[in-house]
């Protein structure tokens, strides 16, 4: 009989992995708008008419989400954490 539970981790290993990228990509996209909104746009990041802060918002959320799946490692939980105290800190003291 084989036994599969060597497979099985390295998997889990490897999906939490590839949430944690996709997390961290989106969270640097975020990152790069909100220093390009604080320094050369006089919008602000929940100006939803303009097309900067919609992809903020869309990445903060892809990037929140996968946090969330990768929850159980600490790099997710760090890039939650990230992601919601870069989100507030946009929202109060942003332009």
């Amino acid at each position: 009989m084989v036994d599969y539970s060597y497979e099985k981790q390295y998997l889990k290993k490897l999906r939490t992995f590839t949430y944690i990228t996709i997390a961290l990509i989106f969270l640097m996209i975020f990152i790069f708008i909100c220093i390009f909104l604080l320094y050369f746009s006089m919008s602000s990041i929940l100006d939803v008419v303009y097309f900067t802060p919609k992809i903020a918002i869309f990445s903060f959320l892809i990037s929140s989400v996968f946090s969330v799946l990768a929850i159980k490692n600490l790099f997710g939980k760090i890039l939650l954490l990230l992601n919601i105290f870069l989100m507030l800190f946009m929202i109060f003291y942003g332009p």
